[in-house]
């Protein structure tokens, strides 16, 4: 990552820090460990909230196809961003509460493999996460997986938001070597559980 996309996402951080995760872009270790908490298979993997791209590369290096990989930025200038630095992915420009209809109209809701999360989970209300989450079930097939990194020790996702979907948690990942130090959350639902 290079120093002028790390000072953009930093003043982006400052001007919304409840709207960007973090003071600066994700590591390329959290990146890959992110990319590694994907299912084997074949199907649309979907990207919420790209930033300046570190987890949209390693997930490319980890094997999804370009065709396969969908990004939905609701910051113009991090949208533009992706735009120029992946020219062979769709790069969306919207809202992550919006997700079922920003995939709809793509025609590609029935082959949606997994999600990956950049948003800022923690400081969102229950409401927020589960309006969230209730449509990446929906387009995953009722299952998941939803991937989701956090600086925190505890899941960032809330408990009673787990207990309402049913959702399974569990920390696929401790990255200490990145500014700062990361865990990687892969939350799934029991097939057997009905919601």
């Amino acid at each position: 990552m290079n120093t002028k996309a790390e000072l953009v996402f930093f003043a982006k951080w400052l001007r919304a820090p409840f709207r960007v995760a973090s003071v600066t872009p994700s590591g390329a270790r959290l990146a890959r460990a992110m990319a590694a908490g994907l299912p084997d298979g074949e199907g649309l993997v979907i990207e919420l909230g790209g930033g300046t791209g570190p987890v949209t590369q390693a997930l490319l290096e980890a094997g999804v196809a370009p065709a396969d990989l969908l990004v939905i930025e609701r910051d113009r200038h991090f949208h533009r961003l992706l735009s120029q630095r992946f020219p062979g992915i769709s790069v969306l420009l919207g809202d992550a509460f919006d997700l079922e209809s920003l995939v709809e109209a793509r025609g590609k809701r029935d082959s949606v493999r997994a999600i990956v999360s950049g948003l800022p989970m923690v400081p969102m209300g229950a409401k927020d996460q589960l309006r969230i989450l209730r449509q990446a079930l929906a387009l995953t097939g009722g299952r998941g997986p939803f991937v989701q990194f956090s600086y925190g020790l505890a899941s960032p996702i809330k408990p009673s938001v787990k207990a309402d979907l049913g959702l399974s948690s569990r920390c696929v990942a401790q990255v200490w070597r990145n500014v700062p130090p990361a865990r990687v959350w892969v939350y799934e639902r029991d097939p057997a559980t009905d919601h």
